[in-house]
């Protein structure tokens, strides 16, 4: 099979695979809600608990216990059989559950906290709820983007210093000549799990941390890093992580007022549950699903937008488009990526623009 065959592959059976779980999930959070199960389990966890705060976190608990049983199948397919047969895992079997408790873990701590908020602004103020929401959300944004790098990837990764001095100090130099403020530059074993290759920055203020896996470091050359560094500068001197924060923040607002006003009529017509009603949940996941599958293209097409000046930012930060070039392809090749995927699939899933269309852009700035 040619190199792009594979990919196209790879990614078309990820994305069928997408459709698939939302058609899955919608129909499950309809017959939980209609059918009375929700009101069950509402009923079943303020039997057990004291409050309304614990209903809610008991009510949340089974729930996402539910959500991950039926989406561990799933994420098993796509995220364990299917990299291995595509030769992109490292991962043995039991160090991919792990990983897959982990993260169920923390989504599950963040979700019941979001939960509460959620739902104490619900009962607090009933017809301007999604104002305080949004704020929740940015606040536990800001709050996920301060705690990541020594909280967050410490519990999947090991972190180590760059052994390469030079690559170092040139990274470094590379953010000092634009102010931008770095703890330092570390490696992480990201080998152990994927023999697929990224570089990030991470973290808020002095506490940024500039990451590179080890496979960047042992399959790319300097030039190469510090092009992808520079591009990763790029979206911090451009503000980029706080406009993503904001403009997902107003996305977030916008969504849970339409969801109100969907919402409360939907609950006048079932004539039992109110909106500050954790049983009404379901109803209110899946109007959030849908609108988020609406939303969802038009936040790519403006993350498309900012990388693409990120890009421009690398390509005259460095002034070397061939080793610009040279890293899109090796990253697009070892990555598995789709060099020139169709525009519904662009639209719908590439927060980035593809590799094709940012090797022609490095191509017409070395002109």
């Amino acid at each position: 099979m040619q190199e792009h065959d594979k990919a196209r592959a790879y990614h078309c059976l990820k994305r069928r695979l997408f459709y698939f779980i939302l058609i899955f999930d919608s129909g499950l959070l309809l017959v939980f809600q209609l059918s009375g199960l929700s009101v069950g389990l509402r009923d079943w966890a303020g039997g057990i608990a004291a409050n309304i705060w614990l209903t809610n976190a008991v009510y949340m608990l089974v729930f996402c216990l539910g959500v991950f049983i039926f989406h561990l199948p799933f994420d098993y397919f796509r995220d364990f059989v299917w990299e291995h047969r595509f030769g992109l895992s490292n991962q043995s079997r039991t160090a991919w559950l792990w990983d897959e408790l982990k993260r169920g873990l923390i989504s599950l701590l963040f979700v019941i906290l979001f939960i509460e908020c959620l739902y104490f602004i619900l009962r607090v103020f009933p017809d301007r709820w999604w104002l305080g929401v949004a704020g929740v959300w940015l606040f536990l944004s800001l709050f996920l983007a301060r705690i990541m790098p020594n909280v967050i990837i410490p519990l999947f990764y090991n972190y180590k210093p760059v052994d390469n001095e030079k690559l170092r100090e040139k990274i470094l130099d590379l953010f000092g000549r634009c102010r931008v403020a770095v703890e330092d530059v570390f490696t992480i074993d990201y080998s152990a799990k994927t023999k697929k290759a990224n570089a990030f920055v991470c973290g808020l203020g002095r506490k940024r941390r500039v990451v590179l896996t080890d496979n960047l470091l042992t399959g790319f050359d300097t030039p190469e890093i510090e092009s992808v560094v520079a591009h990763e500068l790029g979206h911090y001197v451009g503000k980029d992580v706080i406009r993503l924060i904001a403009v997902n923040t107003l996305v977030i607002m916008a969504a849970f007022y339409v969801t109100d006003l969907f919402l409360k009529q939907a609950l006048i017509a079932m004539g039992e549950l109110k909106i500050a009603d954790i049983a009404a949940w379901p109803l209110l996941a899946l109007s959030l699903m849908i609108l988020g599958l609406v939303t969802g293209p038009l936040l790519n097409g403006y993350s498309r937008r900012l990388e693409r000046r990120a890009d421009r930012f690398s390509l005259e930060l460095t002034g070397d488009a061939d080793a610009f070039i040279r890293m899109m392809q090796k990253l697009g090749n070892i990555n598995l990526a789709e060099f020139e995927p169709g525009r519904f699939d662009v639209f719908m899933f590439y927060d980035h623009p593809p590799i094709a269309q940012r090797i022609r852009f490095a191509e017409n700035f070395r002109n």
